[in-house]
């Protein structure tokens, strides 16, 4: 079974309160959708995986913390509720001791909720995988998060499609339970002329490509983000949107939701949600 919800956040620093300074009142409707998304994915479900963009295929060490000191906070964060999950028919993944941007972010917002997840899958993959086998990671990681009964084959990350879906044997934590995921990737650094990347003409398409994959509740669409043109447009949050579509492959349909679609900085910022219909 698929997961129930599923959602998309952006990971830019200035969601910390304190590192957004003046900027911070307006940043407020960035924060309050995600945390409206955060929260409509964790009470759909028990089990929430967290999958962020970083420089390997890796998962956190318990109590792994995320430092804002880097950028001007002297602020430590750590993921609630971390699952140590047996990833069989996936490469040994690294042991991050740190949690990267994307993970300490996305620890941060839901340090703020009221409820936090109850089990928690946190896991990054780098910008080096292509679409096939970011999408067959995310078939894997919603099958191992089902608990037993669930099934899927093996992934070689060398791979750019999917590969052996089906034949390894019965993985996870045990019990039932709704998964949901939570996708943290920031989309095109290039849509002002001000922007890390400057003006490309071409970001803002690309941008909208993303929010009508999710407005649709067509998640399938985002298997059809170029790796190329992502990286050329800075688009940090391709691979983790590919994981999504990946884990959502066998979805019934979807109703989809964008709660907000902005470019504040120059960066696409897209907080959007996914549930079953």
């Amino acid at each position: 079974m698929p997961p129930t919800a599923a959602a998309v956040l952006p990971h830019p620093p200035l969601l910390v309160p304190a590192l957004a300074g003046a900027a911070a009142p307006e940043l407020e409707p960035l924060r309050h959708a995600c945390r409206l998304a955060l929260e409509a994915v964790i009470a759909a479900a028990g089990t929430i995986i967290l999958i962020g963009d970083g420089p390997v295929w890796g998962v956190p060490q318990a109590g792994a913390p995320g430092s804002f000191r880097p950028y001007g906070a002297d602020l430590e964060v750590v993921l609630p509720a971390p699952l140590d999950l047996d990833l069989t028919g996936l490469p040994e993944p690294a042991r991050l001791a740190d949690l990267p941007l994307s993970l300490a972010v996305a620890a941060y917002l839901l340090a703020e909720l009221d409820t936090p997840p109850a089990r928690l899958l946190a896991a990054t993959a780098p910008a080096s995988l292509g679409p096939g086998a970011a999408a067959t990671i995310g078939h894997h990681l919603a099958a191992t998060a089902q608990g037993p009964g669930a099934t899927a084959g093996t992934l070689t990350l060398g791979a750019d499609r999917p590969t052996g879906l089906g034949g390894v044997g019965p993985v996870g934590v045990g019990g039932d339970g709704a998964v949901g995921l939570v996708a943290m990737g920031d989309l095109s650094a290039c849509r002002t002329g001000r922007a890390p990347g400057g003006f490309r003409p071409e970001a803002a398409a690309f941008d909208a490509s993303v929010a009508a994959a999710f407005r649709t509740g067509a998640p399938d669409r985002l298997l059809d983000l170029d790796p190329d043109q992502a990286a050329d447009l800075l688009a940090a949050g391709r691979v983790p949107l590919q994981v999504l579509a990946g884990a959502l492959q066998d979805a019934p349909a979807m109703r989809g939701q964008v709660l907000y679609e902005e470019a504040p900085y120059g960066v696409g910022y897209l907080v959007a949600l996914l549930t079953a219909s």
